[in-house]
């Protein structure tokens, strides 16, 4: 069982959360152990203080270093393995499942949650504390990161969900995200449950299981394709976004630059295209939109790519034009290297 100390200026707040739910359960199960610090309890002083102003100058007040380092050696003395110190930073590594799963295995981990305008550096440096982020945003202290984190590692403790199956055919646990998830009515304004799931075929609804979330990750996040694999295999390295126009596949980019030029599109769509023409010249395009001209996008990469795209899609579905994106794990199979007859973009 692995124990999650807190540290934090707010340890009510974390721990109405973690009393709560799923988490909640698996604590009062014993499951899981963790307990919240206050940080202000080891203040040192009769206002309970713990910050100052920043040297250097600046809005807003820093963490002192000796609360903190006395809060978290109280806690290591309570341990008795070497728990490893992650401090909730938006300049720490983005948290993902695999790191979920790799913290899940410890024993001990200390969270420490800073706020205000962050902690004092040395003590970090003295704690030889990992960074770890949320996401690329701000907030106002690192009590939710915490418990974000903590509520991750939680539902992969035996017993705290009712099996492993619980996590582990949703989203990023095995590289793909979760196939849709259907409830009662069968029917509901309009819409039917897919009939493969009310058929009580269990292959048959692991294989569409299978299907639908292979197709979901392709539309929503295929940058996850890059690393996934098939039977062994990498499934996507690669990516290409076509149009199918009069018998011809035009790469995205030099198709809208030629509509743009024929002035097939209306004045808004004229100048959002303008707009953007910028950044569509700074991305490769086949020479003269030739046919069956293939431009390969680094499937790293696609998510961003592909939301840089979206204003394009609209503009294609309002004239009832079609678009496709094709996956492969190397342009034609060849190593690119080999194949001077596509340009991937990275």
């Amino acid at each position: 069982m692995i124990r999650i100390d807190i540290a934090t200026l707010f340890p009510d707040m974390c721990e109405s959360y973690l009393s709560e739910s799923i988490v909640g359960r698996g604590r009062k199960a014993g499951h899981i152990d963790i307990h919240c610090h206050n940080i202000r309890d080891y203040a040192g002083n009769k206002h309970n203080r713990v910050d100052d102003k920043a040297y250097g100058g600046g809005t807003g007040m820093v963490m002192q270093a000796q609360p903190i380092y006395d809060c978290i050696t109280a806690i290591k003395q309570e341990s008795d393995t070497s728990p490893r110190v992650i401090y909730m930073s938006p300049q720490g590594r983005v948290l993902t499942q695999d790191i979920v799963k790799e913290l899940a295995a410890e024993d001990s981990l200390i969270i420490l949650c800073g706020h205000y305008e962050g902690v004092d550096q040395r003590v970090l440096d003295e704690l030889n504390a990992e960074e770890i982020s949320v996401g690329d945003y701000v907030l106002t202290g690192g009590e939710l990161p915490a418990l974000i984190l903590t509520d991750a590692i939680a539902r992969l403790q035996d017993g705290v969900l009712p099996n492993s199956d619980a996590y582990s055919i949703e989203s990023h646990y095995n590289g793909l995200l979760e196939h849709p998830q259907y409830t009662r009515p069968e029917i509901w304004h309009d819409r039917a449950v897919p009939a493969v799931l009310l058929t009580g075929a269990h292959d048959a609804v692991a294989k569409w299981q299978e299907e639908t979330a292979l197709e979901v990750t392709r539309r929503k996040r295929p940058d996850m394709l890059y690393d996934h694999r098939v039977n062994g295999e990498p499934y996507a390295r690669y990516i290409r976004v076509f149009v199918p126009h009069k018998e011809r596949e035009y790469d995205i980019v030099a198709f809208m630059k030629m509509i743009f030029h024929r002035r097939i599109l209306t004045n808004r769509e004229q100048k959002i295209l303008k707009r953007m023409m910028p950044v569509l010249d700074l991305l490769p395009t086949p020479p003269e939109c030739e046919e069956n001209s293939r431009i390969w996008l680094n499937a790293k990469n696609a998510g961003r790519i592909l939301d840089m795209y979206a204003p394009l899609f609209d503009m294609l579905r309002e004239h009832g034009i079609d678009y496709r994106i094709e996956y492969s794990d190397t342009p034609d199979g060849k190593p690119v290297a080999e194949n001077e007859n596509f340009t991937v973009f990275a």
